[in-house]
């Protein structure tokens, strides 16, 4: 059976979304940008500003320079998610099964809505009408017999519309494309695929064997070939729902002083430590992520040897994370707390140590979590997640 798979795409999303609110930056190069600082890198570039030689990772001062009258905006992720989910919404009218991609960019499977809205094609004009009726956003959509087809598809359009691509006629129509427009071909493969090996368009990667692209691509060789030749068997999938919680905080303003950015990490991990115990689950691995002031963020994760839920255990992992991934010489802007693969407390441990074996100390983390309970999380915290005193 033939399936409809439609790519939905809207260019620069988080600026799309922003000219909806103000419609005077449509049409003028604009770019986002954290902060105030000319060494800030931009996030995201407008197709007016690309036009001029601006691009995503390039300093503000150097972006100034290629275009001056370039328009630059703070991120708004709140603003941008709920826009996605509205977008989320109108397309669940369309089919049940979708796969939200990137910001701004969502696969939908069409093949068992043909009866009710019609061929692929029909369904996604309709689509593209309504978010731009809506939403007042414009968006490419793409469709074909597969994801990877569709995707490029949309890829290919300049301006806001629908490709359909015939089906069984995927290889002919990506073989004249260049390279590039192959997903997972990034800077690297494609200098090799360009300079050492002349092969500038798809169609040439598709004319060689499995066996001569793997002595420059290695085990991506049959995947690479695969894609080549217009081939992706993987379906539209909705996303899982993994069990997670997470703490968030942005600072007032960026800092580099550890006493107090390791204060922010305190507060964070006791407060995910608190949702963990009133859940009855442990977390199975921690996450931090720091977000610097020149738009950069890292991430650094530890696993727990068992599911974690308390204070101590939480306050020692977040500490370390930060020690060891806290190593640019940037300010920070805000961090991010993550407790994943949560399990119940229930399940068996290792043996513990005397500490752990202390009933003093679980006394001790109930009565904290009373006080919570009836007075907020400020009521109490341990002297790591205060910050330091400020004398005068």
């Amino acid at each position: 059976m033939e399936r409809d798979i439609l790519h939905l795409a809207i260019p620069a999303f988080p600026i799309a979304v922003a000219r909806v609110g103000d419609p005077a930056l449509r049409g003028r190069p604009v770019a986002i940008a954290p902060g105030n600082s000319d060494r800030a890198l931009l996030q995201c570039v407008s197709a007016e500003a690309r036009a001029e030689g601006v691009c995503e990772g390039m300093p503000v001062y150097r972006a100034r320079r290629c275009c001056p009258p370039l328009l630059l905006r703070l991120p708004d992720p709140a603003t941008a998610a709920r826009a996605f989910r509205s977008i989320l919404e109108i397309a669940a009218h369309y089919s049940p099964l979708g796969e939200p991609a990137l910001p701004g960019r969502l696969y939908l499977d069409l093949t068992g809505s043909t009866r009710l809205l019609g061929p692929g094609r029909d369904a996604a004009a309709r689509l593209e009408r309504e978010l731009s009726a809506r939403l007042g956003l414009s968006s490419a959509l793409g469709v074909a017999g597969n994801k990877l087809i569709s995707c490029i598809a949309a890829g290919t359009l300049g301006h806001p519309g629908v490709c359909d691509v015939e089906r069984g006629g995927e290889a002919s129509f990506i073989a004249p494309l260049p390279v590039a427009a192959l997903p997972g071909v990034g800077a690297a493969r494609q200098a090799l695929l360009l300079e050492e090996l002349g092969l500038r368009r798809i169609g040439d990667l598709a004319d060689l064997a499995v066996s001569q692209l793997r002595l420059a691509f290695g085990p991506f060789a049959p995947l690479l070939h695969q894609r080549a030749r217009g081939i992706d068997p993987s379906p539209v999938q909705r996303p899982q729902r993994r069990a997670e919680i997470s703490e968030e905080a942005i600072l007032s303003r960026a800092e580099n002083d550890d006493d107090i950015l390791l204060a922010e990490v305190g507060r964070l991990a006791e407060s995910c430590a608190f949702q963990l115990r009133r859940l009855g689950r442990g977390a199975g691995s921690l996450v931090l992520t720091l977000f610097y002031e020149d738009g950069v963020s890292e991430e650094h994760r530890a696993p727990f040897p068992a599911p974690e839920s308390r204070d101590r255990a939480l306050l020692a992992a977040a500490e370390a994370l930060f020690d060891r991934g806290c190593q640019r010489r940037v300010r920070i802007k805000g961090m991010r707390l993550l407790c994943r693969r949560l399990a119940g407390e229930n399940r068996q441990l290792p043996l513990f140590t005397e500490e752990e074996a202390d009933p003093r100390l679980d006394a001790l983390q109930d009565a904290l979590d009373t006080l919570r309970r009836r007075h907020g999380m400020d009521v109490v915290r341990h002297a790591a997640a205060h910050p330091p005193s400020v004398d005068f």
